[in-house]
């Protein structure tokens, strides 16, 4: 049995504790979570299996309440806003979480089931009207979460100067592999230790809550030119403006200043916002380091990037200078 048949198998035992019995299921992928297309007569959905790719990936995102708040999350969106978000299904149970037991390993895997959405992910330029309309959007997402109340036991994940340690330690073997030089991870160290006095001074008294936390353009979808969110299994407890800096790393500097317009749109920004989502955008930086080190694939890329980061952004940062609006 292949890889991909034994996590069909899986997929379809989840499926039967959805009273879904032998529909058409599709493989998507594999990344932060295995993935299934599947089409029933009336409706179709995608199915998730919680197993990521990086054997460096924390396993608190496979924990069943963890999962279980993102999906509570993303049901009180569906409620609450105008924002169009995959809407979870509980299973037959009525559990939001389905657990499947392997028969030849007894391993246990988390599986959920969502509502497809309609769209496609675009790989050209943003737009200004598209770069506002992104920041809008996560505004809204801003908004919910700062009037929500908390259901009871909701756990999810906290992107702090903690997390952000452990991504500089989880890129250190970088080194010893010639992926990055000792100056540049020297340059990772000092910023990161920039970032934690900021952190610091800011507290988790304003401009903290529930957030995406991974919004970038393969994450949204756009469908009759609306922006639709999506993959919320990342999403965790962290700044609002390192939710915005994950989001703006991925704008050409061109429309970031529309993104931050639209964002306003909505809610306020500190005086000081983009200064502090650079340094969130270079924490954002190592995390995604860290989480490719994993992959032979993405080697020459993350090395690439380290170089580039090291030379162009860091040294800016630490001067106290912009780079996010740098139009080279």
């Amino acid at each position: 049995m292949t890889q991909i048949n034994f996590y069909e198998s899986i997929a379809k035992a989840a499926l039967n504790q959805y009273g879904l019995v032998d529909e058409q299921i599709q493989f998507l992928g594999h990344s932060e979570n295995i993935t299934f297309y599947v089409e029933a007569p009336a409706e179709k959905f995608l199915l998730r299996i919680h197993q990521s790719i990086s054997p460096s990936q924390d396993n608190i995102w496979k924990q069943p309440d963890i999962i279980k708040s993102e999906l509570l999350w993303l049901a009180a969106l569906s409620k609450d806003t105008n924002v169009t978000v995959q809407e979870p299904i509980q299973n037959q149970q009525g559990e939001w979480v389905t657990q499947v037991l392997t028969d030849n390993t007894q391993d246990i895997f988390c599986c959920t089931l969502l509502r497809w959405i309609d769209g496609r992910i675009s790989e050209n330029r943003r737009t200004p009207q598209q770069a506002h309309q992104l920041g809008s959007i996560i505004a809204q997402l801003h908004q919910h979460s700062s009037q929500w109340e908390l259901p009871h036991n909701f756990d999810r994940p906290i992107f702090d100067e903690k997390r952000l340690h452990r991504a500089l330690e989880a890129l250190y073997p970088a080194l010893s592999d010639n992926l990055i030089s000792t100056k540049h991870y020297q340059l990772l160290i000092t910023a990161t230790q920039n970032i934690e006095t900021t952190i610091k001074k800011l507290g988790r008294m304003q401009n903290w809550g529930l957030i995406h936390a991974d919004l970038h353009e393969g994450n949204y979808l756009f469908h009759n030119e609306k922006i639709r969110p999506i993959d919320f299994s990342h999403c965790g407890f962290g700044y609002y403006l390192y939710d915005m800096a994950q989001s703006i790393d991925h704008l050409f500097p061109q429309v970031r200043t529309s993104f931050f317009e639209g964002y306003q749109t909505i809610r306020n920004l500190p005086e000081n916002y983009l200064q502090i989502i650079e340094g969130f955008s270079i924490m954002a930086s190592i995390e995604v380091f860290a989480f490719h080190l994993n992959d032979p694939n993405e080697h020459e890329w993350l090395s690439n990037t380290v170089q580039y980061i090291a030379q162009n952004h860091i040294p800016k940062f630490l001067q106290g200078k912009s780079f996010l609006l740098d139009i080279v």
